[in-house]
């Protein structure tokens, strides 16, 4: 495996550069898919936004990480990865095919939903192979680099996707069949994707690199069972990364109050120029900008301070952003206040990554990150479904507000003080060793770094 000394040679690392180009191409048609269901569902000329609709279109692009997850991270640890992003690829540029019908003939039933629910499902295979085989291409002392250069990236390629679909329905009108137009092209970017993803030769690149044996349908259900509660065993025993994704997950569920709340408003509440989709555009690019600078900072703060430091002054920084420039109400402050909540949820995402990444061996990688899937989005769409029964139509809720910011500062607080209880968590990555906080002697990596996999005792 090669060896990258530098962030920017981590392009030089074949197997980091095919896994990154299949990120990025995959993420773009990802955001121009969203910007076909966001729009269509919530604002369209022909249909009014509510909380119930909201509440729906959440769902939908949460729900396959309950129901999914625990298969993909099965299939993730059995079969090869990179041909799981090849054929995912296909699928979804077959559904958004038959999406883009759907959406041109006025449809918003159950076979609109359905078809939106199978390809968002289909995209947690994607998301889940691209993480698990990071590790495989990169050496583990450059996890941090890879995962804020190749996350960080991918986000704002779905950003760059959601405003090149945003754009294609502002030109051609912004009603369904424009919207359609949208569908159809983020099909044709699924294919982009598909043929990226195929250009690479050695299947095996990207792991597992063990490949278990499959059985028949009836057994293979038990052993998905078997399989997905001992990768949760595994997760739950590796101390930092438990502690980690606990920390992440609450402050998951205080994003997702903030998101259901800002959709609304700018759907309902704030008017003019600031109001409808092209503010809510306003806010996902200034956290886009925020999501960048917390890649470029991350790696470079992490190497000085241990991530559970880091974590905490995100996660608290955060909840004190949205407390003070969410409850005057304004549209520009909104805007602003994208900027430091994007950098925050990035920067604790990058730091967490990573964590579980390192203490996790690659034999359940695949089943440890459908896992940190469904942890992470079943406390987003919990908290959706909360908001749909405060939050009012036009979005305007104090309560929630304070109820985000408190959700941030907890999180981080919590967290840390639980870190400090167990040295590993403390412990700062230092050129492939690690040293604790505080010291100057660098001190060998954990056992969790080890060839032999990670230490999965209790801590």
């Amino acid at each position: 495996m090669a060896r990258a000394g530098k962030l920017r040679e981590l392009l030089d690392v074949p197997g980091f550069r095919a896994l990154y180009a299949s990120r990025l191409t995959s993420q773009t048609a990802d955001g121009i898919f969203q910007a076909s269901l966001v729009s269509y569902v919530l604002f369209s000329p022909e249909r009014a936004t509510s909380p119930g609709a909201l509440a729906a279109a959440l769902a939908i692009v949460v729900l396959p990480f309950s129901v999914i997850g625990p298969f993909a991270g099965i299939v993730l640890d059995r079969v090869s990865r990179q041909r799981v992003l090849v054929y995912c690829s296909l699928v979804r540029a077959a559904l958004l095919a038959v999406l883009a019908v759907l959406i041109a003939a006025g449809h918003t039933g159950a076979d609109f939903y359905v078809v939106a629910l199978g390809a968002v499902s289909v995209n947690r295979f994607v998301l889940a192979a691209l993480s698990a085989g990071l590790p495989m291409v990169v050496d583990l002392e450059w996890l941090v680099s890879a995962d804020s250069l190749s996350v960080t990236s991918g986000t704002v390629a779905a950003l760059v996707g959601g405003g090149i679909g945003t754009g294609v329905r502002g030109l051609t009108g912004g009603h369904d069949a424009s919207v359609a137009l949208v569908a159809g092209l983020a099909g044709l970017a699924y294919l982009g994707a598909a043929a990226t993803a195929a250009t690479l030769a050695d299947r095996r690149m990207f792991g597992p690199a063990e490949v278990g044996d499959w059985a028949g349908s009836t057994e293979q259900l038990r052993r998905v069972a078997f399989d997905f509660a001992d990768g949760a065993r595994v997760l739950w025993r590796a101390g930092p990364a438990r502690r980690a994704l606990a920390a992440l997950t609450a402050s998951r569920a205080a994003y997702g109050l903030v998101l259901f709340m800002t959709i609304l408003l700018y759907a309902n509440y704030f008017k003019g120029d600031d109001g409808r989709l092209w503010g809510l555009a306003a806010v996902a690019v200034a956290s886009g900008i925020g999501t960048v600078l917390a890649a470029v900072a991350t790696p470079a703060v992490t190497a000085r301070m241990p991530r559970a430091r880091w974590i905490l002054i995100v996660l608290t920084g955060g909840g004190v952003v949205e407390i003070a420039f969410g409850l005057p109400y304004s549209s520009v402050l909104f805007v602003l206040a994208g900027l430091p909540l994007g950098f925050s949820a990035q920067a604790s995402k990058i730091c967490v990554d990573t964590i579980v990444q390192e203490h996790v061996p690659d034999a359940y990688r695949g089943r440890a990150f459908s896992l940190y899937d469904l942890l992470f989005n079943v406390a987003f769409a919990g908290a959706g479904a909360v908001a749909a029964l405060v939050v009012p139509k036009n979005g305007h809720s104090p309560g929630t507000i304070i109820a985000a910011g408190a959700g941030y500062l907890l999180a981080g607080v919590i967290y840390y003080l639980a870190a400090r209880r167990h040295p590993t968590d403390l412990r700062i990555a230092v050129d492939g060793t690690t040293q604790p906080a505080g010291t100057s002697e660098p001190t060998p990596p954990p056992a969790a770094v080890t060839a032999a996999g990670p230490d999965i005792s209790f801590r």
